[in-house]
């Protein structure tokens, strides 16, 4: 990661109508309604049972199965019979370890002799299994299929091709990814080989069935896809696509007609229309095969060096220039977001360029580096660290934790009833020569310490329930749109079901903290306003909290751009007041700014100096002191350190970003090479009042902004 910018071109939102030629236009929608139900014990008809045909995959079918974390199901329903048939999909996931429940269903119609395709969201819990049960319009089970779980333990490549001819010859072939995260690949080291994945295809139209939410992308570290492919994806697949590679992801595109390369969709990626140009030298320039030539793999697949690609493929070579496309190993190259465009020199997908060692090589690489590149993002969406500790980020959201003076007050209390309805009660009876007289005031004392305990119990934890939000965002510099990881937590006064909705329509959903003593089951519903987890069981006094991966907007932008004079310049155009903020510099050193005022413009020059601050001097030695995960340098946020820093601006901010430093585990490099991060909260949180019918009292909204981009 060295520069990203922001693009010049039409940019991607959420909420766009696109559809086909006409780019990214326009609010996007969902081809399925979905919503959950049991499966009947009902036998089905013979004739419903003879009539239907049911086949399962996953969207992103890899090798090892369903990968962990979310992840899609697309089922093709085949209707053999003569009348129309309708009915539902039920996918659920269940852990064997535990009682942890998954549970997501959407309808399906199917004409008589026609067949249709339903995606499903699917939590894939680890150590599980993923079922898939086909129901009639009676609720009587048609068809059931098991699928099985893995952890992946690979690099992906998402070929979105009808027959891919990649797969034949990188399948498997070995690959040595530099970034090796324990949390994020449980059970030990990666092995070091690509896997190349493929999608379906609608059989009416011929377009491939890619995830509708950018989560849904989990498994999948880069995609490869032709243009003409491009520029006809619209609504809600387009939306998830350009989320994926807006929160961190790597899409490789091979360009296979002239008029694409004028395509709005194609021009919103890289940041301008695109022309095409001389080979750059960095594609010509030899490259070791990134698995080396041991032989590990695969038979036939090992990548063994390859100077120069075959005449054939040379002629064909191309360069692109345009928006921010600068030239790179593979092509051209452009930042969009936190994440990665690639517009090949070669195709791919083509003969002769698919057999050739050089451009399987290049091919390897790009997918490993998309690996690599992980390691930059705190949470990439959809996935799921294993090991992480939630606990700091429970203190933060339960009520529980700021009424702990409770306890003191009323152990109090009970010291001095024990005094007064002790000692003193019989000692004044006595005094009086009625000493029974002390059992009459007993139960007066009695009632009015418990009254008061009572009272103090009420004013510590309230009558009614609330809300409190723990929000990350983030972007790429100067982007409008960032990747969003919230954590809601719910605080009720009487035992109930909550109903919680997404944020946002292309988010996804699920539990991350459950009441003691209740059961992890998420039933997921999805419709045209989102998803929503419905039966959330909330016990009295206890918090449940539920992770939510989206998209969050941040305004026009939080611009950070180098100055000619040397300094790095930030442009607050979020809406919003930056309070707190560090900005982090390429050399190592770090600047302070208590408030950056909503379309304000600072230079580092103007900046605290954290080196010359003694609470500042601890935390910079720490944040910039790289520790080894596999093959590659990271660098801690250091959230224990930062809170004598932040605390007198903003109380209650250090231990904020302490949770979420735990909560993304001890592998994210919050500070990559080369490039500034800021970092700091947002005033006003995301606006909102209340969270599925509770007051929300706390709503902090921390930003992460990543590289160089925006309008200075």
């Amino acid at each position: 990661m060295r520069r990203v910018q922001e693009p010049r071109g039409q940019a991607i939102r959420s909420g766009s109508l696109a559809r086909g030629a006409k780019g990214l236009a326009g609010a996007a929608s969902l081809a399925a309604l979905f919503s959950a139900g049991p499966a009947s014990g009902q036998a089905p008809s013979p004739s419903t049972a003879t009539a239907l045909v049911v086949d399962v995959a996953p969207v992103l079918g890899t090798s090892g199965g369903m990968p962990w974390g979310w992840n899609q199901v697309v089922v093709r329903v085949q209707n053999n019979g003569g009348r129309a048939a309708r009915g539902e999909v039920e996918v659920e996931s269940k852990r064997y370890s535990d009682d942890r429940v998954f549970v997501a269903s959407a309808p399906y119609a199917v004409g008589a002799g026609a067949s249709v395709d339903v995606r499903v969201p699917v939590h894939v819990s680890p150590f599980g299994d993923v079922q898939v049960r086909a129901l009639d319009e009676g609720g009587a089970q048609v068809s059931s299929q098991g699928l099985s779980s893995t952890s992946q333990h690979a690099v992906v490549l998402f070929d979105v091709s009808e027959r891919s001819l990649l797969r034949g010859g990188l399948n498997d072939a070995p690959i040595a990814p530099l970034y090796i995260s324990t949390s994020r690949a449980p059970g030990g080291t990666p092995s070091p080989v690509l896997w190349v994945g493929q999608p379906r295809f609608d059989s009416a139209t011929g377009d491939p069935l890619l995830p509708d939410r950018a989560a849904l992308y989990n498994a999948a570290d880069a995609v490869l896809m032709r243009t003409d492919t491009l520029s006809r994806l619209g609504g809600s697949e387009l939306e998830a696509l350009a989320g994926f590679v807006l929160s961190g992801g790597t899409l490789a595109l091979s360009v296979a007609r002239p008029e694409d390369l004028r395509h709005p969709t194609l021009a919103a990626f890289v940041g301008g229309e695109v022309a095409r140009a001389t080979v750059a030298p960095p594609t010509l320039a030899e490259i070791a095969p990134p698995g080396g030539s041991s032989g590990f793999g695969k038979q036939g697949n090992v990548l063994l060096p390859a100077p120069s690609a075959t005449p054939a493929v040379a002629e064909s070579l191309s360069g692109w220039s345009g928006g921010n496309l600068r030239g790179s190993a593979y092509g051209s190259s452009a930042f969009y977001g936190l994440g990665e465009v690639h517009l090949l020199a070669f195709d791919p997908t083509r003969a002769p360029a698919a057999s050739d060692p050089w451009v399987k090589i290049r091919v390897a690489d790009l997918a490993r580096r998309a690996y690599d590149r992980r390691s930059t993002v705190a949470f990439r969406p959809g996935e799921d660290a294993m090991g992480v500790d939630l606990d700091p980020v429970r203190r933060e959201l339960d009520p529980n934790e700021s009424s702990r003076w409770a306890i003191g007050v009323s152990a109090l209390l009970l010291c001095i009833y024990a005094v007064l309805a002790g000692p003193i009660n019989f000692s004044r009876a006595a005094r009086q020569g009625r000493p029974l007289r002390a059992l009459w005031h007993l139960p007066v004392l009695s009632a009015v310490t418990f009254a008061a305990i009572v009272g103090v119990g009420l004013l510590a934890k309230g009558v009614r329930g609330r809300a409190r939000h723990l929000t990350l965002i983030e972007a790429g510099a100067g982007m409008t749109k960032g990747a969003v990881r919230r954590f809601r937590g719910f605080f009720v006064a009487s035992a109930e079901e909550l109903t919680v909705r997404t944020t946002d329509p292309s988010g996804v959903i699920s539990t991350a903290v459950v009441a003691e003593l209740s059961e992890r089951r998420d039933r997921l519903l999805v419709d045209r306003d989102g998803a929503r987890l419905t039966k959330v069981a909330a016990l009295p006094w206890q918090t449940v909290i539920v992770r939510e991966d989206g998209a969050a907007s941040l305004g026009d932008g939080i611009a950070i751009v180098a100055d000619p004079s040397g300094d790095v310049v930030v442009s607050n155009r979020s809406g919003r007041d930056l309070r707190a903020g560090v900005l982090w510099l390429p050399e190592g050193a770090a600047r302070y700014f208590a408030r950056i005022g909503d379309g304000e413009r600072v230079s580092s020059r103007a900046g605290i100096d954290l080196a010359a601050r003694s609470e500042g001097q601890g935390w910079l030695s720490h944040a910039g002191f790289g520790r080894r995960v596999g093959g590659m340098d990271v660098h801690d946020l250091g959230g224990r350190l930062l809170t004598p820093l932040l605390e007198p601006d903003a109380p209650g901010l250090g231990a904020a970003w302490l949770a979420i430093e735990e909560a993304a585990g001890g592998s994210v490099d919050w500070f990559p090479a080369g490039v500034p991060v800021l970092f700091g909260q947002l005033d006003g949180g995301e606006g909102r009042a209340s969270d599925s019918g509770l007051r929300i009292d706390s709503d902090r909204v921390l930003v992460r902004v990543v590289g160089y981009g925006g309008r200075p």
